[in-house]
């Protein structure tokens, strides 16, 4: 079983927005209504997590990842949710543990996160991409972050302190 989950995962992964390509723009807005556009974030490096509140995965990692985003202060960590389910109270009241990380949601006559993460090509959660400061996908992960190499991929992304 361990065997196909891999398989799929790989198979998954060669779908989607690959490292070198440009990242798919989006607009959406954040809890407080600031809009953002993927070029909001041009000339740094970006992170985006596609997650969902209820994710075990996700649940399991959100705390490393913070913890990376509060050494990473000059890096923004965008998180958004494709799973409907997620309303705006869900993500406030979730978030409220990790302040350090920017969610992104649906904008009325704008994008929704289902078709911001249908344009990066995601299929599950937790998918993680890591951008260069212009907007080109350094590496990508689905499933667990490992940490250590997202710091490495951060680094190629650009990242200095």
């Amino acid at each position: 079983m361990k065997r196909w989950l891999a398989v799929l995962t790989l198979f998954a992964v060669g779908l989607a927005v690959s490292p070198g390509q440009s990242a798919p723009d989006f607009r959406l807005r954040d809890l407080s209504g600031r809009v953002y556009t993927l070029a909001s974030f041009k000339g740094k490096p970006v992170v985006i997590t596609f997650w969902a509140s209820w994710c075990p995965i996700c649940r399991a990692e959100f705390p490393k990842l913070h913890q990376l985003a509060q050494e990473y202060q000059a890096v923004p960590f965008v998180v958004i949710s494709r799973e409907p389910r997620d309303t705006e109270q869900v993500v406030r009241d979730y978030m409220k543990n990790y302040p350090r990380f920017l969610p992104l949601l649906a904008l009325p006559g704008g994008d929704n996160p289902v078709a911001v993460a249908n344009r990066f090509k995601v299929l599950g959660h937790p998918w993680t991409f890591v951008l260069d400061g212009e907007g080109k996908v350094v590496n990508l992960y689905a499933g667990r972050v490992d940490v250590e190499a997202l710091k490495d991929d951060l680094a190629l992304a650009g990242y200095s302190e």
